[in-house]
């Protein structure tokens, strides 16, 4: 009997996403809520016991907007993986604030909207910037934002914070002056988000910023001082669609000099209840030979789980060597049926040849089924499979098996 609960709690998983709004007299109190247990076989081996853990996310907030002008929104959030106390009578500073902003409506009467605080940063597709709604933690940026004429021109300028190395000094003694560096070495992002309507049918997102980490390597040279320029394209015709993308990256990290690129097309077709699609996704890498040159491309701050396979080993298993994705996609939504169905299969390769040669990382297939329960909450289904290319099974010997990942997931939204 034991051994049959243990199989049932093995094969599943859930994920629950609760979220609740009530307005109270003019203050709105929202909450999410998202639990998700994993079972892991992701190391290529068949001789071991894939691993099982549960992450919970708890999301509450708050929301107020004032004469049309004001708006104060506050979100804290908890996360932590199940068991992670140690203990049932023991517990973690875990509350943290996930948002927590101001946003001013035309101040002084202009036609620009100003937001500061702590927020999420969602644009475009999310690759270029995204939230990571995946993840049981979720992603948000200390900064400012500058939405210009969002009506007609929808110009986002922004000034983000990624780490602060300096701590707020409450009293001005002497001993802490002059400060030991002649800057302080802070992590920053300055950038812009350009939204252009171009038909009914397209339009083209523009994109750029600059990235500095100001801890010096060497005199005069700083960690990170990257500039990116990207944009995306949408276009329909019919029941024929397609998204074209593309990033340069220029500057340097450390004390290399980066040249870097990225560049995707995806086209799918729509006919009665099946959509089929096909896309590339290439992201540059370094040449092994070329050991002074950061030529590989880094999607740092995208939603990366949405565009190189489920199972969430790229980019990182890279390993600085880039990138190329080609990968087919199939959809059916049957007529008046709750059930809904799709299949992702992923050839992933290196942008980069290794050493010896080799440039192939494996392949992944991701089936999905999702059912309606009722309106607002869906269970899904979720089984991915990677077949090891050359290089994976260089990285993770001497394991060569297929690796596996699966989930069932409930998300309610109420």
């Amino acid at each position: 009997m034991k051994k049959l609960l243990l199989f049932f709690v093995v094969l599943t998983f859930y994920k629950t996403d609760f979220v609740h709004s009530q307005d109270l007299n003019g203050w709105k109190l929202s909450g999410q809520f998202q639990l998700r247990s994993e079972v892991d076989g992701r190391d290529f081996s068949n001789q071991t016991h894939p691993l099982t853990f549960t992450s919970l996310r708890s999301r509450l907030g708050v929301e107020k907007t004032f004469s049309d002008k004001v708006n104060f929104f506050v979100q804290i959030q908890d996360s932590r993986v199940f068991g992670e106390e140690g203990s049932p009578t023991a517990y973690i500073d875990n509350i943290d604030l996930y948002q927590g902003y101001l946003k001013l409506i035309k101040p002084f009467d202009l036609d620009f909207t100003f937001q500061a605080g702590r927020f999420p940063m969602i644009y475009g597709t999310e690759r270029f910037f995204g939230a990571s709604s995946w993840s049981y933690t979720g992603r948000s940026f200390d900064g400012v934002r500058f939405s210009v004429m969002p009506d007609c021109w929808d110009l986002d300028l922004f000034a983000l914070t990624l780490n602060e190395s300096v701590s707020y000094i409450n009293n001005p003694f002497p001993s802490i002056y002059p400060y030991p560096q002649t800057e302080t070495p802070s992590h920053s992002i300055y950038g812009f988000y350009k939204k252009n309507k171009i038909t009914d049918a397209s339009k083209f997102d523009l994109v750029g910023y600059y990235e500095i980490d100001r801890t010096d390597v060497r005199p005069d040279t700083n960690n990170i001082e990257l500039f990116l320029i990207g944009g995306t394209y949408w276009g329909n015709y019919g029941d024929f669609s397609t998204v074209v993308e593309a990033a340069y990256q220029l500057g340097n990290r450390s004390v290399r000099d980066v040249n870097a690129y990225m560049f995707s097309l995806f086209a799918n077709y729509k006919f009665s209840t099946t959509t089929l699609g096909v896309g590339a996704d290439i992201l540059s890498g370094n040449d092994p030979n070329k050991p002074d040159k950061a030529n590989a491309y880094l999607p740092s701050y995208g939603t990366n789980h949405k565009f190189y396979g489920y199972m969430d080993y790229f980019p990182s298993n890279a390993f600085g060597l880039g990138l190329n994705d080609f990968y087919f996609k199939a959809n059916f939504n049957p007529v008046d049926s709750k059930f809904s169905f799709a299949a992702d299969i992923h050839h992933f390769m290196s942008n980069q040849k290794t050493t010896d040669g080799k440039n192939t990382f494996g392949q992944e297939i991701d089936l999905t089924v999702v059912y309606k329960f009722i309106q607002g909450t869906n269970i899904t289904w979720g089984g991915s499979v990677f077949f090891p290319g050359d290089i994976m099974k260089i990285l993770y010997s001497p394991r060569e098996d297929a690796a596996f990942w699966s989930y069932l997931m409930i998300t309610a939204n109420l």
